[in-house]
């Protein structure tokens, strides 16, 4: 009888902590997709879309090839947090994370493309504008979702 009842609070524990566990992890999920989602467009905000604004990427700008440069390294890292972003969205059964995950793809091959033209130096003034828009829905999509993304100062080794 012992034992049976044992078994029986056991089982009865299991099935309430089962729900709890996926709670849990569910908000897991979203906190690390936040996070690698704000610390991209942090790097985006800070090194490609501020400078853009203040004309440091302009010829005859003081440090206009170093800003460029800065710039792509700064994609590079912003490309390589969102796709950490994306893999996650692949493996979840959360609605908001395939929802947004669903742009991701896109998002990511723009930051690459637009990433290595300023890493060599060359500076694509439209890749810049279509990226501000692609991360301004994003965040936009984010936010109607219920789940704002906020910038997330990371630094940069080099930056």
């Amino acid at each position: 009888m012992r034992a049976q009842r044992s078994a029986l609070v056991l089982a009865s524990a299991l099935l309430v902590a089962g729900p709890a566990q996926q709670a849990e992890a569910t908000a897991w999920e979203k906190a690390k997709f936040v996070f690698h989602l704000g610390a991209a467009y942090y790097a985006f905000n800070t090194w490609v879309w501020r400078p853009y604004r203040e004309y440091k990427f302009q010829v005859g700008a003081p440090s206009q090839r170093a800003n460029i440069v800065k710039a792509g390294v700064a994609l590079a890292f912003a490309a390589y947090q969102v796709n950490l972003a994306y893999r996650m969205t692949q493996t979840s059964s959360d609605p908001f994370l395939r929802r947004i995950g669903s742009l991701l793809p896109g998002f990511n091959k723009s930051l690459n493309a637009v990433g290595n033209d300023l890493k060599r130096g060359r500076f694509n003034e439209a890749g810049i504008q279509g990226l501000n828009r692609q991360a301004t829905n994003l965040l936009n999509t984010a936010e109607r979702q219920g789940q704002p993304i906020r910038p997330v100062a990371v630094p940069i080794p080099g930056l």
